[in-house]
This record gives structure tokens, C-alpha cells and sequence, in this order.
């Protein structure tokens, strides 16, 4: 069984594969504005030794985060999947992050509930709160774009301890993340369409 995880929602590329139900490895690249003209030679290069054909399934995260690399990550990622006929998770940006931050714990004792914030526009912020453990990650607060006095407020009022988490810059990281829930998606037996997989902008998809 092989995936691959895509990850376009800041100014860098990342990419990881799966094999057997492991990651195999993982990558990040700088490309900004350069995104859409590199991104498929480095899909090429990256997967190898594996043919398109042997993919089961791809993972991409939907956002929240920047809107062009967003979009293109989440296009490609569901170009590919039609052509090939294979399920395609999408994963929110802050989820990953939190499943990221789980992984690198490396305590497969540890429930860590974890709030995950993102700078958004107009002084406004992208927030989600995850309880994430060995048993796998569940949504306690959904994404959403809110004034961050009110995100301030929900953290502060939640009935028990949480760990916050800031991200800045450097989104592409948690590609592992992406794939991780992917993985266990899919071990739950789950086999997502393309076409239920819509970039997250903040108040809403867009297609």
C-alpha cells in the first residue's frame, strides 16, 4: 500500500511517502512564486522507485493558509487522484500540525490536547483545537477564522489544560503529519472521493 502526502499552504513545497503503512521519507522545498513551475518535476523525482499506478491512496493538506499555494496543491492533488481512480484525503493545515507535534513528542503514552493557531488577514486568526494520542486525532474545537480577542477567550475558557501552538512560517514541515492521518484514515477503512476535497479558505470552501 502506497501514499503520498502533498503540502502547498505556505511558500514551500512538501511531500511525503508511505509504503507498508510507514512513512518512507519526507521533504520540503523553498520555491515561493515558483511553486507551480517546479512542483510536478519534483513529484516525478520524489516518488520513485514507485510508477503512478501503485499509488492506493493521496493525502493533501486543504488549508487553512496561503491562497494560491493552497489552491494549487489542492487542484493537483485532485487531478491526480481522479486520473488514477484512487482516494484523496484532505487535511486541514492546523490538524497536521497538531498531529506533527504529537509525532515528535514521541510518547505513544502521552494525550496532549493541543490549541493550534495561524496568523490570518485583517488582524484576524485561523484556530482548532485537537486532542491527539496514540488512539488517533479528534477535532475538539473545527477550523475557523476569528478576531483574536475571541480566540484568546475560547483558549483561556476551555475546560482543561491545553499546550498552544503558533504557527509561523515553515508549514510544509508537517507534511508528515498530513500522511499520518491519512494513514490512519485509511487503516479505519476509509476511502474519501476527490471530488468531496475543497481548499479551506477560512469562512468557507471554495471550489
Amino acid at each position: 500500500m502506497v501514499g503520498l502526502a502533498i503540502h502547498t499552504s505556505s511558500p514551500e513545497l512538501g511531500l511525503a511517502l508511505s509504503a507498508a503503512g510507514q512513512i518512507l521519507r519526507h521533504q520540503t522545498w523553498p520555491l515561493g512564486r515558483e511553486l507551480s513551475r517546479h512542483m510536478h518535476t519534483h513529484l516525478r523525482d520524489f516518488i520513485q522507485p514507485y510508477p503512478w499506478s501503485d499509488f492506493d491512496f493521496l493525502a493533501v493538506a486543504k488549508g487553512p493558509g496561503g491562497f494560491t499555494g493552497t489552491r494549487i496543491g489542492v487542484v493537483t492533488a485532485r487531478t491526480l487522484a481522479q486520473q488514477l481512480q484512487i482516494p484523496l484525503f484532505g487535511v486541514s493545515s492546523l490538524a497536521a500540525i497538531a498531529q506533527q507535534y504529537w509525532l515528535a513528542a514521541q510518547d505513544p503514552d502521552a494525550t496532549l490536547t493541543l490549541a493550534v493557531e495561524m496568523a490570518a488577514q485583517r488582524g484576524e486568526v485561523f484556530g482548532g483545537i485537537y486532542q491527539v494520542s496514540e488512539a488517533g486525532l479528534t477535532v475538539a474545537l473545527a477550523d475557523q477564522v476569528t478576531a483574536q480577542e475571541h480566540w484568546q477567550q475560547q483558549v483561556a475558557d476551555w475546560p482543561e489544560p491545553l499546550e498552544q501552538i503558533q504557527a509561523i512560517g515553515g508549514l510544509a514541515a508537517s507534511v508528515q503529519g498530513v500522511l499520518a492521518l491519512a494513514l490512519a484514515g485509511w487503516e479505519r477503512g476509509d476511502r474519501p472521493d476527490w471530488e468531496t476535497v475543497l481548499p479551506f479558505y477560512g469562512q468557507h470552501p471554495v471550489r
